[in-house]
């Protein structure tokens, strides 16, 4: 899935990376694996996070 990932990431579907999901305190977060922006899980599940700054 990892080599197809990033042409998924075009079409906005990302997947988060499970080894790098960790709860920041008031809620999960992780980094998509094809395109590496944050990722926050939300009621509706995981979506990109807008708000956090893009530097890993």
């Amino acid at each position: 899935m990892r080599l197809l990932q990033p042409f998924y990431c075009l079409f906005g579907k990302h997947h988060r990376s499970h080894g790098r999901a960790w709860n920041d305190g008031s809620s999960f977060r992780s980094w998509c694996e094809g395109c590496g922006k944050p990722m926050i899980r939300t009621f509706h599940g995981w979506r990109l996070d807008t708000e956090a700054p893009t530097g890993k």
